[in-house]
């Protein structure tokens, strides 16, 4: 019986046998470095097995062949419109036509999910590459993995817009989430690609909180930095739950010009012309920029501190010029609270003192003394009656 006719075609999709030398990693991988986007499938083998620990695969696969219950999930390459469509929907009068085009031995496939599990398969099975990339500890398959290497099971989706609910569930609010960033690039894909407006994205993965909009907004953001500044947002995209926290405070909304609300925000360009230089000094306070270090130590520094300075120009005046935030924070409540707070600390750093300085009675101490003791006459004569 042909496997078009097995049950669950419609809203399930069957598990095909697909022959590994018809499937291809994904140039458009989300999880790639960003230097290695659109790269050619050298290269990409190349990447995926420097930077995805392809080992911990190598060895079970080796031994034990490649489990169905873990199917690929691909593509088509080259498929027209027409097929495309007919292939969304078998019910099409041409579906008869995408089948015979899925099952033809000149069609190939880009895998979508699991170039991980391709990758390893692919290099097991060929010991040039394997000599290539300087891979001398993998084990050699036994004849029984190889051969069924050789051929994978894989769920075919006739266009890249269409596996979107399937990876969006899984990797953006589901329980395999890729990292933040990655996440990111993949919701840019499709909505820069023309594949799916931000709103579909949302309404098909049931994300109810915002988060696909958050993340297109501060990759977004990262990029306009890129454009206008010419900013290395490497650091950032490395840590881009950073950005997502800042933007998520109210105080650093205005700050940068954006309504309060997340979907009131010109997703494509958020942030304006006039408040660009805000978001410049905002992201050397959380990434900083070679020589010059960010001013937060860890993340509630954002809502902590940061949050508040960006309200009072001369708190972020003084730290853009020092880079010192708890004193810039001081000052986020005008000069005199900040007066008050110094002196506040510099007494209880003068009674800590005075508990222990009879046992420390020498001239060094004395020294510092004396300092003390000018500074306060100076500021009590300022101050006057």
């Amino acid at each position: 019986m042909p496997d078009d006719n097995i049950a669950g075609f419609g809203r399930k999709r069957p598990q095909r046998d697909v022959p590994v030398e018809r499937l291809h990693p994904d140039p458009k991988n989300p999880r790639l470095p960003a230097e290695s986007q659109g790269a050619n499938e050298p290269e990409l083998l190349k990447v995926l097995h420097a930077k995805f620990n392809l080992e911990e695969l190598a060895d079970s696969m080796a031994t034990n062949g490649y489990f169905d219950e873990e199917p690929l999930v691909a593509i088509p390459k080259g498929i027209t419109k027409a097929l495309a469509r007919a292939g969304a929907d078998p019910e099409s009068a041409k579906y008869t036509d995408y089948s015979a085009f899925i099952r033809d031995n000149s069609t190939h496939f880009t895998v979508v999910e699991g170039n991980r599990r391709l990758a390893t398969a692919l290099i097991l099975l060929d010991s040039t590459l394997r000599s290539t990339l300087s891979i001398r500890s993998w084990p050699t398959p036994s004849t029984k993995a190889a051969d069924d290497l050789r051929v994978l099971p894989v769920i075919i989706y006739p266009t890249r817009d269409a596996v979107v609910p399937y990876l969006g569930v899984r990797h953006i609010v589901g329980i395999q989430k890729w990292d933040i960033y990655p996440r990111a690039r993949y919701i840019a894909q499709m909505v820069e690609e023309q594949l799916l407006t931000l709103d579909r994205i949302q309404e098909q993965i049931g994300d109810r909180n915002n988060s696909a909009r958050k993340s297109y907004v501060c990759y977004k953001a990262l990029q306009q930095l890129q454009d206008e500044f010419g900013i290395d947002t490497r650091p950032g995209q490395n840590d881009f739950s950073l950005l997502l926290l800042a933007l998520g405070q109210g105080n650093i909304k205005r700050f940068l010009g954006l309504p309060k609300k997340w979907s009131e925000i010109p997703a494509d360009h958020p942030i304006t012309k006039k408040y660009l230089p805000n978001l410049k000094k905002l992201y050397l306070w959380l990434f900083g920029d070679g020589d010059k270090k960010p001013v937060i130590a860890e993340s509630r520094d954002i809502t902590n501190y940061l949050s508040s300075v960006v309200e009072n120009a001369a708190a972020v005046a003084h730290l853009e010029r020092t880079g010192r935030l708890e004193d810039a924070y001081d000052l986020s409540d005008g000069e005199e609270k900040m007066l008050l707070n110094c002196l506040a600390k510099a007494n209880v750093k003068l009674e800590a003192a005075l508990g222990v300085a009879h046992r420390h009675k020498t001239q060094e101490v004395r020294f510092e003394a004396d300092k003390c003791f000018k500074t306060a006459n100076q500021l009590r004569h300022t101050l006057g009656d």
